[in-house]
């Protein structure tokens, strides 16, 4: 089973992906960031509050004890009171005698020599406990003060920053989105504009698709759609050129065997009718070959044109047995100098465009004259097709490569496809043409130049 086509995302859909996909990761960037810098502002806090907790016994302990007072259950209260965390508190000596306060904060053996201010983590009684603690002088002696706490109102105020700076990213990034989606709308309205002037067209309405209300980024696509629109409206009047030429070409032929049928059916002799009969031979045939050059065009015109390696010399020698009746018939001298050549390409087109050249050098050539068909090898190929005729002027060689175009005084038949098609199909594979006269100085000489077959195939 062949896979499902997926829908294109629409560019209004690509352009808020690009642009909101970044900036979100942006915003969850400064949330990560902000973070640790809004806990560390927290804990900063609640540190600077437990060391003056910390100072304030460093003061009250010896004021009291030169008063000869204890610490009271009052001031012991204070010191313990808070809503959400047990507090702790000690002053020892430097010997590590507790002069007030729990002996629950011995965990951390005294080190006098770390002086100053110091705060850590620890536990108490299964439950973690931030301990802050310095080294006060009193007199001669040095007491070591710590003031702790649990840890409940830093847990609680940090969950809140957390939940408060997500909130806010979700707000930001909404929002952002939200604006985003309105201001690409905005943005490309101008586009959505030019789609319905264009789906408003009719399909027979070519002219340029106007460029003052687009947007700078967009004119280079209106340029190329008017571009392309140009090209169509040149293959229209080309097309429509085309079928009027036909009709006109084909007018003729048929217009004579119609009367030679009409007056045939009025005969009674038999001699008559075999005199109408071979009277409507030239008519037909010429139909016939206007016909067969129609559809080769057409052919050539057509997208599904399939190219492989093809011998040309040996197709050469089997479209010999096609010509030599017709030689034959004009007692015309056909020779072929074939050389070995490979080209890359149509077999079907490359033998149309052999037998148009060939079929034209025998039309235009006189009777008992010469016609030569060579090929040549080197690079890609060269084919060569001379004939003795009156030749084609210079200032015509250009216009004889046109539809139905026709040398002024020309008297032969035909109908001005043949050297039209083969240009198309030279044109289709990359091949050259060139027009010029005979080697003798007479008659006419198309030469098709063949690229290589690995340049055809880049």
């Amino acid at each position: 089973m062949s896979a499902q086509p997926t829908e294109p995302a629409s560019l209004r859909w690509r352009l808020f992906l690009w642009l909101a996909l970044p900036l979100s990761a942006v915003l969850v960037m400064s949330a990560v960031i902000l973070y640790p810098i809004a806990v560390y502002s927290v804990r900063t806090g609640y540190d600077n509050a437990l060391m003056d907790t910390a100072h304030s016994l460093a003061r009250l302990l010896p004021m009291l004890e030169r008063q000869g007072k204890p610490i009271g259950a009052q001031a012991d209260t204070v010191l313990r009171t808070d809503q959400f965390d047990r507090t702790y508190y000690s002053v020892q000596t430097a010997d590590g005698r507790l002069l007030a306060g729990d002996s629950a904060l011995d965990i951390v053996p005294i080190n006098p020599s770390q002086r100053g201010e110091q705060f850590y983590d620890t536990e108490i009684e299964g439950k973690q406990v931030r301990v802050a603690s310095l080294w006060a002088s009193d007199k001669d002696r040095f007491l070591l003060v710590r003031a702790a706490e649990t840890t409940v109102k830093r847990d609680i105020l940090t969950r809140q920053v957390a939940t408060g700076l997500i909130a806010i990213e979700i707000i930001l990034v909404c929002t952002v989105a939200v604006l985003l989606w309105v201001g690409i709308g905005y943005g490309l309205a101008p586009l959505e504009k030019l789609r319905r002037e264009i789906v408003a067209r009719s399909p027979r309405d070519l002219s340029p698709v106007s460029e003052e209300h687009a947007p700078v980024e967009a004119q280079a696509l209106v340029r190329a759609i008017n571009s392309l629109l140009q090209q169509l409206a040149a293959t229209l009047r080309g097309q429509e050129a085309f079928v009027s030429n036909a009709a006109h070409q084909l007018r003729t032929p048929l217009a004579g065997v119609r009367m030679q049928v009409e007056y045939a059916l009025q005969q009674d002799n038999p001699a008559e009718w075999q005199r109408a009969l071979r009277a409507l031979d030239p008519p037909v045939q010429r139909s016939v070959h206007l016909i067969n050059q129609l559809l080769a065009l057409a052919q050539v015109e057509s997208s599904a044109v399939s190219m492989a390696a093809v011998d040309l010399d040996q197709e050469l020698e089997e479209l010999a047995a096609e010509w030599m009746p017709h030689a034959i018939a004009k007692e015309i001298d056909l020779g072929l100098e074939l050389e070995r050549v490979k080209v890359h390409g149509n077999r079907l087109l490359l033998r149309e465009l052999v037998s148009n050249l060939v079929d034209n050098a025998l039309r235009y050539s006189p009777q008992n004259g010469r016609v030569t068909v060579r090929l040549i090898g080197g690079g890609g190929g060269r084919l060569e097709v001379e004939d003795e005729g009156m030749g084609i002027p210079v200032e015509e060689r250009k216009n004889v490569l046109r539809r139905f175009y026709r040398v002024s005084g020309n008297m032969s038949e035909g109908c001005g496809l043949g050297l039209a098609i083969v240009d198309e199909i030279c044109t289709l594979h990359g091949a050259t043409i060139e027009i010029r006269d005979g080697s003798s100085g007479s008659g006419t000489l198309v030469a098709v130049t063949f690229k290589l077959e690995e340049q055809n195939r880049n």
